[in-house]
């Protein structure tokens, strides 16, 4: 008989892995500089290892989160957590951008599938009422990623080089295996909402593909599609202007290298601001907290794009940028479990995590084209604004259909 773990022991280590995982994620944006120069690539061309983490968590992801729905958990994660080890190591000791690249989208590959399983496990791990904390419990650990693993990651990459901090995620990857081996339910995993009574016979499996088809079925839901858009969208705008931040801070604004570490942490501060913020707007609502920030959004980068040339406003607007970003997440996380409840929630998690990092891989992409194309770096976040207001436009039309289908239902009734 497995030993069932203490919740709260079991809770810390997935947050501690959604912190590993935000880490291995997020850290390139402060390191492009060196890469660029140490593998002697433009830095349009070192951008690209943002657009290749994101493309494979954004085809890998559904893929592997349908195919290994019924593997037994703790070896599914030991495995998954292993191959994160293994592309942080291959980037680490790649001695040019092509095996570079490949490392990443090795590590992109676990990442994909072990993010909704971080979650999909806390859930599991805790009585139905208390769900929704433990998964926000844990996906406070992408938060601190960009409060303390980004800028330390950051300074450790200037201070022994770039490949000393894929060093040390694939260390923290191999502690908090161990971790996980330890404290993680060695079940598999199911795709019913609620477990049936013991008292009760339980229900045969449907079919492998009739229950494929079913869960895929979420996805032509036109509310579905909506806030899948606005996420990307949104992921788009940002990564636009923060996939070149260090350059934009360093190049255009004047700070030093150094200055950047205590920069990007002010970047992070804010975005665990807006997280906080974000939260209660959509707790009011959800509709209305999407609009809200994702228009906040558009605002900071066009105040980040006008100030780039003046050091304390610039800083003010990257601090405003951080905290409208990350408002706009709990709002379409939120949006996204409400118009899917019930039907296919582990795939309507890797869906809005592949929209998150189809945005981030196409804000990459834009802002590599743009540089190529001449553009300076203060003109990146003029884009992402554009970007930015595309998204708010969707979400504008999408709740003023939702108002009207509130009217259509209750003709008699006003709706505010």
């Amino acid at each position: 008989m497995n030993r069932t773990p203490h919740p709260s022991r079991a809770l810390a280590v997935l947050t501690l892995c959604s912190f590993t995982l935000g880490t291995g994620e997020i850290m390139i944006a402060g390191l492009l500089p060196g890469i660029a120069d140490d593998v002697s690539v433009p830095l349009s061309t070192a951008g690209l290892l943002v657009s290749a983490f994101a493309l494979t968590v954004v085809g890998g992801g559904p893929v592997l989160a349908l195919g290994t729905g019924r593997a037994p958990r703790r070896g599914l994660l030991v495995a998954l957590m292993g191959c994160y080890v293994l592309g942080n190591v291959v980037s680490a000791l790649a001695p040019g951008f092509g095996l570079l690249a490949g490392g990443r989208v090795l590590a992109a590959l676990a990442h994909s599938a072990l993010m909704p399983l971080f979650f999909r496990t806390a859930a599991d791990l805790v009585p139905p009422q208390r769900r929704g904390r433990a998964v926000a419990r844990v996906s406070t650990g992408f938060s601190l990623a960009m409060v303390a693993g980004l800028p330390l990651g950051t300074a450790v990459g200037q201070w022994l080089g770039w490949r000393a901090t894929f060093w040390a995620v694939a260390a923290l990857t191999v502690v908090v295996t161990v971790c996980v081996a330890r404290l993680v339910p060695g079940t598999a995993e199911r795709d019913s909402e609620e477990p049936a009574a013991a008292s009760e016979p339980a229900a045969p499996e449907p079919a492998s593909s009739i229950r494929l088809l079913t869960e895929l079925r979420v996805l032509g839901d036109r509310p579905v599609r909506a806030v899948t858009a606005i996420t990307a969208l949104s992921a788009a705008a940002a990564f636009t202007a923060y996939t070149y931040v260090t350059p934009l801070l360093t190049d255009t604004v004047g700070f030093s290298p150094s200055a950047t570490t205590v920069l990007l942490l002010l970047f992070g501060i804010g975005g665990t601001v807006g997280s906080t913020v974000g939260g209660r707007l959509t707790d009011r609502s959800v509709t209305g907290a999407i609009g809200w920030t994702v228009g906040a959004l558009a605002a900071t980068l066009l105040l980040l794009a006008v100030t780039a040339g003046a050091k304390a406003p610039a800083v003010a607007a990257l601090f405003l940028f951080g905290a409208a970003y990350y408002a706009v997440i709990p709002a379409v996380n939120t949006r996204l479990l409400d118009v899917a409840a019930g039907r296919a929630r582990t795939l309507a998690l890797t869906v809005q995590s592949s929209a998150f990092n189809l945005g981030t891989a196409l804000g990459g992409w834009l802002g590599g084209r743009l540089l190529t194309a001449g553009a300076g770096l203060d003109r990146l976040p003029l884009a992402g604004s554009l970007i930015a207001l595309a998204a708010l436009a969707w979400a504008l039309r999408e709740a003023a259909g939702e108002r009207r289908g509130a009217v259509a239902d209750r003709p008699g009734e006003h709706v505010a």
